[in-house]
C-alpha cells in the first residue's frame, strides 16, 4: 500500500493501464471483459470483479478482485486505487495478494508465498509512491552525506507501515557494487518495504541521531520495523540486523531473498488498514454484496410465461420428417424432436425458441451469481477463519510466555542468590575484588540474533554437528522477529554440547533427560518440560508422521545414512509453527550429537 501525489486524473487510469497490461501479457486474460461494474469471465476459471465509485465529495474508487481457480486452490489478486478531489491530499493505491492454504501438512515443505505482482513495479516507476515518509522504489535509494535526514525521517514517522531496510557503510565497501548487492537481496520487496544504502558519512550521520541501540554498522543490512522509538534502548530488539559474513556469501543469497520478502510480507500484513483506507474498502465491500445480492434477484425474475403458441405469420412450424434424404435435415429433425420431449410441448416456433434462448441466458447468469456468491462466502469464511485462528494463537503464546516468564523469573532470582552466596564467600577468604569484579566473557553470554545466524555459529560446537536441511531453520526467521527463537535454540545445543563433554569426560553415563534432570555444575541448563525423549506411540505407529521424523546421519552412525529422530527439544510455543529441534544421541557410537532437523513442529495427530 502507498499514497501519492500523483494527478487523480491520471492515476486510476494509469493504474488500471498497467494492470490490464499484466493481465493481457503475463496472464492471457481478456481484461476488455471488465467494462462495467460487476463481475465477467476473463479466462479459464478466472472470474473478476470491477467496482468503480465516484463519491458525493468529488473523490474516485476503482477496485478489481480477480479470483483464479487453479489445482492447488484459488488465488485472489486485489487492487484498490482511491484519488481524493482535494489536491492538499494523497491518493493512495493497495495490493492485495491471497495464496492457497499449503495442501501438505508436513512443515518441512516450504509455505507458499504471494510473490509482488508484476503490474507493480511499472507503476511504482511511473508514480512518486511513499510509504509514510519512507520512498517506496523500485531500487535501492542510495543516500549520500547530509541527504540523511530522509532516512532517519522515514525511520521514525508514526505514519509508516512497512519494514525499512537500511545499508550502513564506511566507504571501504564500493558504494555502487554494494547497492547493487542490496538490490540482489531485497528484490522480492518491491512495493512492500523501501531500501535505503548509506555512504559512510551519512552510516555516522545516521548513527549519531539513532544511537548505539538501533545504529546500522557498516557492512551491515538492517530491517526496521514500524514505531521505532530512538530514544527506548530495548526497542532496539525489533530491529533486526544481518551480517555482513551471511550478505556477501553467496550460498545465503536466494535464503536471505526469501526471508527479507516474508518479513516485508508479515509487517504489511500485521499493520491495521488507515482509517481513511478502512473507510473506502467498507464502502466497496457494501457495493460489491448489494451486487451479488441484486443478481441473484434478477437471475430469478421470470420475464415471460413459456407455453404453446399457434403458428403465426411469423412463425414458421418445425415438423419430423423421416422421409428426408437430406442427412444434415435429418439430423436437426432429430433433434428438435428430442427438444420437443424434453420441453414438454408439442410444437415449436421461432417465438418459442427465442424464449428458449432467453431461458438458457438467465440460467447461465443465475449459475455465475451462485458462482461468485459462494466465491464471496467463502472468502468471508476464510476471514473468520484466520481471526479464530489468530486468537486462538496469541491465547497459547500467552500461556506460553507467561510460564516461560514465571520460569524465567525463579532462575534470575536463584542465580542472584547463588552470586550473593559466592561473593560472601570471597570475600571471607580475601578474595573481595574478584568476588565484583569477575564478569562473564562476551563470547558466553552472546547468542545467535537469527536462526540462519545460528547455523553458522555451530562449528564452535565440540560435540554437536548439525545434519539437517538450512532452510527449514532459516524460515523460522520470518516469524521469529525479535530473536527469541534463535537464542532458545543456541541454549538447547549448548545444553547437548555440555551433555556429549560431560560423558566423554566420564561425569555423566545417563541420557540426555537425565542429563537435564540433574544436571552437573558448570553445565547449561534446560527445563525438563520442554524435551521429549521420543515421540508418542501415536507418531510412531503412523507411517505418515515417522517417517517424517526419519532424517540424515553419517554413515558411520547408520549405513543407511538416516535414523529415526525422535527426541527433541520444545523450543517454543506458537501455534502450529511451534519449531522443534531433533536430534540422535550417538555419544556412545562416535561421542557426539547429531541434529537432524530445527523448523516447525513435524506432523502428528494435533497438528493435523
Amino acid at each position: 500500500m502507498f499514497t501519492t501525489s500523483y494527478e487523480r486524473n491520471h492515476l486510476l487510469p494509469e493504474v488500471r493501464r498497467e494492470l490490464d497490461r499484466w493481465m493481457v501479457d503475463q496472464k492471457g486474460w481478456d481484461p476488455a471483459e471488465l467494462r462495467d461494474s460487476g463481475w465477467a469471465t476473463v479466462g479459464d476459471n478466472v472470474r473478476a470483479l470491477l467496482l468503480q465509485h465516484e463519491g458525493q465529495d468529488g473523490s474516485a474508487s476503482t477496485r478489481v478482485r480477480i479470483v483464479e481457480t487453479k489445482p492447488d486452490g484459488r488465488w485472489i489478486t486485489q487492487l484498490t486505487a482511491h484519488a481524493p478531489k482535494a489536491r492538499d491530499r494523497a491518493a493512495w493505491v493497495w495490493v492485495d495478494i491471497e495464496s492457497p492454504d499449503p495442501d501438505s501438512d508436513d512443515p518441512r515443505c516450504r509455505p507458499r508465498r504471494a510473490g509482488t505482482p508484476r503490474f507493480l513495479a511499472p507503476i511504482l516507476d511511473i508514480v512518486d509512491a511513499w510509504d509514510g515518509a519512507a520512498h517506496l522504489t523500485t531500487q535501492p535509494n542510495i543516500i549520500r552525506g547530509n541527504e540523511v535526514d530522509e532516512v532517519y525521517q522515514a525511520l521514525i514517522d508514526a505514519g509508516r507501515r512497512g519494514l525499512v531496510f537500511v545499508a550502513g557503510n564506511d566507504d571501504s565497501l564500493p558504494l555502487g557494487p554494494w547497492a547493487k548487492l542490496i538490490a540482489k537481496l531485497t528484490r522480492f520487496t518491491k512495493g512492500v518495504a523501501s531500501c535505503y544504502v548509506l555512504d559512510g558519512e551519512a552510516t555516522q550521520l545516521l548513527n549519531d541521531r539513532l544511537g548505539r541501540a538501533h545504529a546500522v554498522l557498516p557492512g551491515r543490512l538492517r530491517s526496521y520495523r514500524a514505531q521505532v522509538q530512538p530514544d527506548t534502548a530495548v526497542d532496539g530488539l525489533r530491529h533486526r540486523v544481518l551480517s555482513t559474513e551471511r550478505i556477501l556469501d553467496d550460498s545465503e543469497h536466494d535464503r536471505l531473498a526469501r526471508i527479507l520478502a516474508a518479513n516485508a510480507q508479515l509487517q504489511a500484513l500485521d499493520q491495521p488498514l488507515q482509517t481513511p483506507v478502512a473507510r473506502v474498502h467498507r464502502m466497496l465491500e457494501r457495493i460489491a454484496d448489494e451486487m451479488l445480492v441484486s443478481r441473484l434477484g434478477d437471475a430469478g425474475t421470470k420475464p415471460m410465461s413459456l407455453h404453446s403458441s399457434p403458428s403465426s405469420a411469423g412463425t414458421v412450424e418445425v415438423q419430423r420428417s423421416v422421409r428426408r434424404q437430406d442427412d444434415i435435415a435429418a439430423q436437426q429433425g432429430m433433434l428438435l424432436d428430442y427438444l420437443t420431449v424434453k420441453v414438454g410441448l408439442s410444437d415449436l416456433t421461432v417465438d418459442l425458441i427465442d424464449e428458449l434462448a432467453h431461458w438458457v441466458k438467465i440460467g447461465k447468469a443465475s449459475q455465475e451469481a451462485q458462482e461468485d456468491v459462494a466465491s464471496r462466502l467463502a472468502q468471508l469464511q476464510t476471514e473468520l477463519d484466520e481471526t479464530q485462528r489468530a486468537y486462538r494463537d496469541v491465547v497459547w503464546q500467552l500461556e506460553d510466555e507467561q510460564l516461560e516468564n514465571r520460569e524465567a523469573v525463579d532462575l534470575l532470582t536463584r542465580s542472584d542468590e547463588t552470586v550473593r552466596a559466592l561473593r560472601r564467600r570471597l570475600a571471607a577468604v580475601g578474595q573481595v575484588e574478584a568476588a565484583w569484579t569477575t564478569q562473564p566473557s562476551e563470547e558466553e553470554v552472546s547468542r545467535p540474533e537469527s536462526l540462519g545466524e545460528l547455523l553458522r555459529w555451530l562449528p564452535k560446537l565440540r560435540h554437536v554437528e548439525f545434519t539437517g536441511d538450512a532452510d527449514h531453520a532459516a524460515d523460522l526467521d520470518s516469524n521469529d522477529t525479535l530473536g527469541a527463537w534463535a537464542s532458545k535454540t543456541w541454549d538447547a545445543l549448548l545444553v547437548l554440547d555440555d551433555y556429549a563433554a560431560a560423558k566423554a569426560d566420564g561425569i555423566w553415563d545417563r541420557d540426555v533427560h537425565g542429563f537435564l534432570d540433574n544436571t552437573p555444575d558448570g553445565c547449561h541448563r534446560w527445563p525438563t518440560r520442554r524435551h521429549a525423549r521420543d515421540e508418542s506411540e501415536e507418531v510412531k505407529t503412523n507411517p505418515a508422521f515417522w517417517k517424517r521424523r526419519v532424517l540424515p546421519v553419517p554413515a558411520s552412525v547408520d549405513p543407511a545414512g538416516e535414523i529415526f529422530m525422535g527426541a527433541h527439544f520444545k523450543i517454543a510455543q506458537f501455534a502450529m509453527i511451534s519449531p522443534r529441534m531433533h536430534y540422535y544421541d550417538g555419544t556412545a557410537q562416535t561421542g557426539r550429537i547429531y541434529v537432524g532437523y530445527i523448523g516447525r513442529h513435524l506432523p502428528n495427530g494435533q497438528t493435523n
